[in-house]
């Protein structure tokens, strides 16, 4: 028998693994361990990943960009206790096709946000951007607590959770534990039906395992000071001049939450103490407290099911939630308490000098709880537990509901003086645009009244609308319009752009913003290692287009390619267009490449018999001139590629193949199952 030969396709990358970040040549990854107690810095360089393993000790991210591949970006491990200082602008991104985060905080450790700098971080699969990723299943109560203790002291964090997963907290069916915010600029947005800050997707209840709605839980959240903007979804609410605008926004992650519990999650506590806070979120959750729960009884827990609010000290607060407008009741979440399909509207104490805006756009209060029937006995219409609002509160509460606040609450605790008052608006239905309105009607204590808002009152809208401005995105600065960017190629391929020149893996190219250049992937003959239009390799049909744009136009792109996953693959820097055949670079990351050495540009195949394999063999024209009983080659997707049998290199059969992937069906369209396919010759 023959002696059969292999081909190798894998391409093996090498990297170091140091204590300290340290310079490499251009263009290699690096991928960090950080397993000592010390001093560290993430420079201008990018990585793969970085490892924080029991260690006490500060890591400077100064302009650093870490992006992973099948799993998070950082972890932190180990009961390590981390202080990141944020110098300049980095970027932290997880894998979104797999469970993973931007930044994991493993359960016992405990990391702290300091600086002037700015951080990207987006989540993963299932995951937060800071905290823990999860998993599909429901899985047991012991098991359920995965993220560790985040603070934020100061810097501006942008964090963007991944699918199904919290901007900051706990990613899909798990708990969060404890989220402190002391200062900074905060902007959370959650991943499908999570929460800005708090936990990502809890429960429908009808999923595989033990827990129903109510078990999982947001943890503790508490905010003494800041600049914090937290939304259901990166798809911000943009114009508060009525409820109709409010509701004609069509924000995704309508079940989720700004701060608190995502869908069908409780929430331990949501203390708020100081700072400036801005909460939304779209139908059928809270904007602070719990999202949606579930309208079928037996997969609700309604004693496990609780949500606990304090706003006090000098907090500036406004929360924001619109209407169900696909439902006919218009019974949505509350501006602050629970999510429709709940049985509580939880314990909401607003008390010191705190200053509140809640609107509730639905004819549910603005706080309190939802008037959608419970779901314990699909009767009772659920009140709040208790809500006390002291003396010295600056309250604006607005609903298209007959009443702003939850009247019915089992213990309610409000002084008379709020209703109709010139600085303490307590108002329901009519009340669209409050400045100028005459004969309002308001249920209060003393029943049904009717006010005049005084002459000049500045319309509440006005301050949501000011308040909502005042957290535009950072101008990231712009580098040159010119730049190189690496060409990454598989083994046994070469990229071809329009101009004729070839690259075989590994060449700096250089490139414009704006401009767009097309090239094609090609096989090369294995004997010489070329690709030409003389006879050396086969080029593939397929005409790709790369662009690249700087920073902050990749940062929009990207956002609105996450919007649809069937489309667009984005991945660290690149964002591939998989319909139009395009890719786009960010020319501002510090590894700028044209990374086609992944599966969205070629395949590989490997050839067998149906029958006896030995002394048989594959060729392909141009590519292997000497045919092998066992052949695996890359060749170029959406080619067609003539390919021969033989038998004791006798050509005995020709076929001309078509190269696509292997990907599954179903949920599974994005998943590549194995590296290769297989091609059998009929024999």
């Amino acid at each position: 028998m023959k002696k059969i030969i292999s081909v190798l396709l894998a391409v093996f990358l090498l990297v170091s693994v140091l204590p300290l970040a340290v310079s490499a040549e251009e263009g290699e990854f690096k991928t960090v361990l950080i397993n000592e107690n010390g001093d560290y810095l993430l420079n201008e360089n990018d990585y793969d990943a970085v490892d924080i393993d029991g260690v006490t000790g500060t890591v400077t991210l100064s302009n650093a960009g870490v992006y992973s591949q099948g799993r998070s970006a950082i972890k932190v491990m180990n009961n390590s206790d981390v202080t990141f200082v944020l110098d300049g602008y980095s970027t932290v991104m997880g894998d979104s096709s797999n469970f993973s985060c931007g930044i994991e905080v493993e359960l016992g450790s405990k990391v702290t946000f300091e600086g002037e700098g700015t951080l990207d971080v987006t989540g993963g699969k299932y995951g937060a951007a800071i905290g823990s990723y999860g998993t599909g299943i429901n899985i047991p109560e012991e098991q359920r607590v995965q993220v560790g203790e985040i603070t934020i002291n100061s810097g501006v964090i942008n964090a963007y959770g991944g699918y199904r997963g919290a901007g900051i907290g706990a990613g899909y069916h798990v708990s969060g534990n404890l989220i402190t915010i002391n200062g900074g600029t905060v902007r959370a947005y959650a991943g499908e039906q999570g929460a800005g800050i708090g936990s990502g997707y809890g429960t429908s209840g009808g999923a595989i395992g033990v827990a129903a709605v109510g078990e999982y839980t947001a943890g503790t959240i508490i905010i003494n000071g800041g600049d914090i903007y937290a939304a259901s979804s990166k798809k911000d609410f943009t114009d508060f001049s009525s409820f109709d605008a409010i509701n004609a926004n069509e924000v995704p992650g309508a079940w989720g939450v700004g701060i608190g519990g995502g869908y069908g999650a409780s929430v331990d506590l949501i203390e708020i103490n100081g700072g400036k806070v801005v909460a939304v979120s779209g139908a059928s959750g809270a904007a602070i407290g719990t999202g949606r729960g579930t309208s079928k009884a037996n997969q609700y827990n309604p004693d496990a099911y609780h949500c606990n609010i304090r706003i006090g000290g000098d907090a500036d607060v406004t929360a924001v939630t619109s209407d169900v407008t696909k439902d006919s009741d218009r019974l949505g979440g509350a501006a602050i308490g629970t999510g429709r399909g709940c049985h509580t509207g939880g314990n909401i104490e607003i008390t010191g000098n705190a200053k509140v805006t809640a609107i509730n756009a639905s004819l549910s209060p603005a706080i309190g709880a939802t008037k959608k029937v419970s779901p314990v006995d699909g009767v009772a219409i659920p009140v709040a537990e208790s809500i006390v609002i002291g003396d010295n509160v600056q309250l604006y509460a607005v609903s298209a509901a007959d009443y702003a606040v939850d009247k019915d609450a089992s213990a309610l605790s409000i002084n008379d003086n709020y209703f109709g008052s010139s600085d303490r608006w307590f108002f329901g239905e009519d009340a669209a645009a409050i400045a100028d309105v005459a004969n309002v009607k308001v249920e209060s204590t003393k029943g049904e009244q009717m006010y005049t808002a005084p002459t000049g009152a500045v319309s509440v809208w006005s301050r949501i609308k000011a308040a909502e401005e005042q957290h535009d995105e950072p101008v990231v600065p712009e580098k040159d319009d010119k730049g190189n960017l690496r060409i990454d190629v598989p083994l046994k391929m070469a990229v071809v752009f329009e101009d004729g020149t070839v690259y075989y893996g590994g060449e700096m190219k250089e490139v414009e913003v704006g401009k767009e250049y097309h090239f094609q992937m090609c096989a090369v003959n294995w004997d010489n290692g070329t690709f030409d239009d003389n006879g050396n390799g086969i080029r593939g049909t397929v005409v790709y287009t790369m662009e690249v744009v700087h920073r902050n136009e990749f940062k929009e792109l990207a956002a609105a390619a996450k919007e649809d996953p069937e489309r667009y693959t984005v991945k660290g820097i690149d964002i591939i267009d998989n319909v139009a055949k395009k890719i786009i670079i960010d020319i501002d990351a510090k590894d700028t490449h044209l990374e086609t050495d992944v599966n969205n540009f070629f395949m590989a195949y490997r050839f067998h018999f149906k029958g006896q394999d030995y002394n048989k063999q594959t060729g392909i024209a141009q590519v292997v001139n000497t045919p092998l009983e066992s052949l695996s080659v890359n060749l170029p997707l959406g080619s067609t590629i003539t390919c021969n049998a033989y038998h004791s290199y006798e050509k005995v059969d020709s076929a001309d193949v078509f190269i696509e992937n292997n990907s599954g069906e179903g949920v599974y369209d994005d998943v590549y199952l194995t590296s290769v396919n297989d091609y059998t010759w009929e024999r």
